[in-house]
């Protein structure tokens, strides 16, 4: 499946910039550049090592998925040894996870420089060249706002060092409205040179659709602190719009088969148009380029590792918590049990742990207690689905999303609502994404693919008895094309009262029946219920939330957050709205007043590490060493 998978082939780039140091005055002995950048190959094994930026430890393979505090208030480090670094916001310039970070960016842009400088004497075809140099164009442009967006001004270097003098090592910041109007330039440039997505048939690659949506983002990002240049919310609208009415991009009908998808290897370029590949688990082959999602930010696996015969589940660090604030911010919440019609929460937060059982010679999936409100992981990367064998500890193939297409319905909403306010197009993009959540739109039964939403007691009945330990007797919901509902009979003087719905179940295109399982005996009967299914409607977006301008902005922050979690956008939209400072001290008083346990005290520690200045990171103190020019960010 993954085009990209021979990254580490590059062993030419690798002689050319040290993947260490961005600024070395160490000499080289390589091919000269000019007699190196002939072919298509040769142009190719260049831009992979573009691309291999990508994937890096210190980029998406590794660092960033769980390690650098890019959840913001969605989720934290749950390992109290890596609390003394970003990951717990214990920031400082002599941070390696900052410094790695800055380093690897860096190594991208000065190869992706030395292609673009080299890449007209090539002996290829025009439209090979224009595509090449519109990847590569692209790719700069993207690791330059990875930088800006995290240090503010950052040397603009555009060229590679003509020698390696000291003189020709030191570089000034550049201020950072001149480092977004070149990534402007990168981006808008390559748009007209890269391959429109169709073409391609996967997202791996930089297409059309990728360029368009980053756009957006950039432009978004521009609109909002710290540049506050709202002219930009037009553009961020006409890159998004150019993306959707491409028509060929639509959303997965079901949200759970995106991250499935990047288990099991396959491309879904109409929802995922950009993602970070990865390949192998490292252990077979010289090609295999494996990375560390669903181990750094998957569901954790308790205990020592089980048989080898049995693979089910790999030991998992299950590095990335959830918030409680996270939690609860998928609504509406509809049982007792907790129970909520919105599919994504207990996907996205997974409600339970892996622990291998003797007695069964397999896998269990442990539910985690409800009060333990800090105890959940970060769950859209699921080993289970894993395709690649042997299911290992340390790499696994699974592939990490850039840009989703409902990340753009957003994008488009939220720059709509800042020109106009509510308009009918950017409510049923937001109603799409929640009728998407809640399940609506699987199994192409149309306006019937329900949940339970209601059950009416008509007749109580004669003879019911409730279980052992006097609380209800069990329902289960069959029938109806659905599955999975379930719920508790409230029993009073031997007659159905009420019925609590645990699970609501999914797929219902009619009322299911229900039959009753008593713990405690008893031969009740009688009891008449009418059943209500939720509407597809039942999913949209409250009117109050439509109504106006500042409602709408709410609704769709709040959507950001449980359509996109853990997905490395929650910061810097924090950021740029103004909110990190609220957000943050939102989650520290909710921590602060919970039973104390060790979660919880990560939890604490975390978010009350965080200060204002967190707002952007120092520059790395080895880079400063190493260049002379570099001035320090202020509150550092």
């Amino acid at each position: 499946m993954k085009i990209l998978n021979k990254i580490l082939i590059i062993t030419v780039l690798c002689a050319f910039a040290s993947c260490k140091k961005f600024l070395d005055t160490k000499p080289y002995d390589f091919v000269e550049p000019s007699q190196y950048y002939k072919t298509e190959s040769d142009l190719n094994i260049g831009l992979n090592g573009i691309y291999a930026t990508l994937k890096a430890d210190w980029t998406y393979a590794d660092n960033m998925i769980s390690k650098m505090g890019l959840e913001a208030d969605e989720g934290f480090m749950g390992n109290a040894g890596l609390l003394t670094s970003v990951a717990g916001y214990s920031v400082s310039s002599g941070d390696t996870y900052i410094r790695d970070y800055w380093q690897a960016f860096y190594a991208g842009i000065f190869r992706a420089n030395l292609l673009l400088e080299h890449i007209d004497h090539a002996e290829v075809s025009e439209n090979i060249r224009n595509r090449v140099k519109g990847e590569a164009l692209f790719l700069r442009g993207y690791y330059y706002f990875m930088l800006v967006r995290a240090f503010g001004d950052v040397p603009l270097i555009l060229v590679t060092a003509k020698s390696p003098s000291v003189e020709d090592t030191q570089m000034p910041r550049t201020n950072y409205k001149k480092v977004y109007e070149q990534i402007l330039s990168d981006m808008e440039t390559a748009a007209g040179m890269v391959s429109d997505i169709a073409s391609i048939g996967h997202g791996g690659r930089v297409s059309k659709s990728a360029v368009w949506g980053i756009l957006a983002r950039v432009n978004l990002a521009m609109a909002g602190r710290p540049l506050n240049d709202k002219s930009r919310f037009e553009d961020a609208k006409k890159w998004a719009e150019k993306v959707i009415d491409l028509g060929y991009h639509e959303l997965n009908k079901d949200f759970r088969q995106v991250f499935i998808n990047y288990a099991q290897d396959k491309y879904d370029p109409k929802e995922t148009i950009w993602e970070v590949e990865f390949w192998g688990n490292n252990s077979v082959g010289i090609y295999t380029s494996g990375g560390r999602v669903a181990i750094n930010n998957g569901i954790e696996y308790k205990g020592t590792l089980f048989p080898k015969d049995n693979p089910t589940i790999p030991a998992n660090t299950g590095y990335l918590r959830a918030t409680p604030v996270l939690y609860e911010r998928y609504s509406p919440v509809v049982s007792a049990y907790g129970y909520s019609y919105d599919m994504r929460r207990d996907w996205t937060i997974a409600p339970f742990y892996y622990e291998w059982s003797e007695s069964k010679n397999s896998v269990d999936s442990i539910y985690r207690n409800a009060n333990n409100r800090f105890h959940r992981n970060s769950g859209k990367w699921r080993r289970n689905y894993e395709v690649v064998r042997p299911r290992l500890s340390t790499r696994t193939s699974q592939n990490f999303p850039l840009l989703r297409y409902s990340d753009v319905l957003l994008m488009y909403a939220e720059a709509e609502n800042e020109i106009n306010g509510p308009t009918p197009r950017s409510i049923e993009y937001i109603n799409h994404i929640r009728r998407r959540g809640y399940g609506k739109y699987l199994n192409g039964i149309g306006n019937k693919s329900e949940s339970i939403k209601s059950v009416r007691v008509d007749n109580g009945g004669s003879n019911y008895v409730a279980n052992v330990s006097g609380s209800a007797a069990l329902s289960l919901f069959a029938g109806g094309g659905g599955q999975e509902a379930a719920g508790w009979f409230s029993i009073s003087s031997q007659k159905v009262t009420k019925l609590t719905i645990t699970n609501a179940g999914w797929g219902y295109h009619s009322a299911p029946a229900l039959s009753v399982t008593y713990s405690g005996g008893g031969t009740g009967s009688g009891a008449i219920f009418t059943i209500e299914l939720t509407d597809i409607k039942d999913a949209d977006a409250p009117t109050a939330n439509t109504s106006s301008q500042s409602n709408f902005r709410k609704l769709i922050k709040e959507e950001r957050s449980r359509e996109l979690a853990f997905e490395l956008h929650r910061k810097w939209d924090l950021i740029r709205w103004g909110d990190l400072d609220e957000k943050m001290i939102e989650v520290k008083n909710y921590a602060a007043g919970q039973k104390s346990d060790t979660f919880r005290t990560n939890a604490l520690t975390n978010y009350s590490n965080y200060s204002a200045r967190d707002t952007i990171w120092p520059i790395p103190a080895y880079e400063r060493g190493v260049n002379g020019k570099l001035t320090q960010n202020g509150d550092w």
